[in-house]
């Protein structure tokens, strides 16, 4: 017990002198109460802006282990320090902009692929000719392009970020505003 109070009032001397900040001294006296280690507001897990807004972009490649969590990851890392930092706020916008954009542009190339009325039978009948190779390659060539452009906008976004710039990606529609 004296020892914790020898080693608050060096913390406080430190916090007088102006040598640490506040917040260095809430935590340094948590640590040394024994206290539960509370997120610090800011501190964005330990990474600095950065590199978080560099795994905000990169986590968008989660999609490639299950289609929804190319949505989900970005959206939780953005919310969780969207109102601590600007910079983790824009390129959360960015990226979750481009996500929502991607599936419009898969689910319209789908279509494209398999239209609605072959899939349900209805009655209209928009071609006489329909043939459904030529369909298939007329979807597939734009879902390779999308994929392509896709992977190529993540990394430029993720690359971009490291370096602490912003990258709006081209062709992402603007749900979220800046």
């Amino acid at each position: 017990m004296k020892r914790n109070l020898d080693d608050l009032i060096k913390l406080d001397d430190l916090l007088k002198k102006g040598i640490i900040t506040e917040d260095e001294f809430n935590r340094e006296k948590d640590r040394i109460l024994g206290g539960s280690p509370t997120r610090i507001p800011g501190d964005l897990f330990g990474l600095n802006e950065n590199t978080y807004c560099f795994l905000l972009h990169i986590s968008v490649f989660l999609g490639f282990v299950h289609i929804l969590l190319a949505l989900v990851a970005p959206v939780v890392l953005w919310t969780l320090n969207r109102q601590t930092s600007q910079l983790v706020d824009e390129h959360g916008k960015n990226v979750v902009n481009w996500v929502l954009s991607f599936f419009i542009y898969m689910t319209i190339c789908f279509i494209v692929i398999f239209p609605i009325t072959g899939m349900f039978h209805l009655p209209i009948n928009i071609s006489h000719n329909f043939n459904l190779l030529t369909s298939l390659y007329s979807g597939l060539f734009p879902i390779t392009i999308l994929l392509l452009i896709g992977i190529l906008f993540v990394l430029i976004g993720a690359f971009k970020a490291s370096n602490g710039q912003i990258w709006k990606y081209p062709l992402a529609i603007p749900f979220f505003k800046r």
